[in-house]
């Protein structure tokens, strides 16, 4: 990047979930309740596939959000232990959407 550069939503994004993917990581391992149930999730392949999304989602965040909403958005969804019970997808970073009548 070169001085005076700033960086656009597409790049802040993925520093946002990359860093709530951190803290969330140590937030579950450190909890002897949770280590087992999330362990999928805080695993290299999971970090993994999390963050194979999330460069799918920074591609496609809605004009209307910044960068740290639609992190908030995609974060609560992807993260099992932050998703409430009945939420969906959010329909801009879904990869396959099916609206029904």
């Amino acid at each position: 990047m070169t001085e005076g550069a700033s960086m656009t939503k597409q790049d802040q994004f993925p520093f946002i979930v990359q860093t709530a993917i951190l803290a969330n990581g140590i937030n579950l391992t450190s909890r002897a309740k949770f280590n087992e149930k999330y362990r999928h999730e805080v695993s290299a392949t999971g970090v993994l596939a999390t963050l194979d999304d999330a460069i799918y989602a920074s591609e496609r965040i809605p004009e209307d959000l910044t960068a740290y909403e639609a992190a908030h958005e995609f974060c609560n969804f992807s993260f099992a232990n932050l998703r409430e019970e009945s939420k969906d997808v959010p329909y801009w970073f879904a990869r396959y959407y099916n609206r029904t009548p």
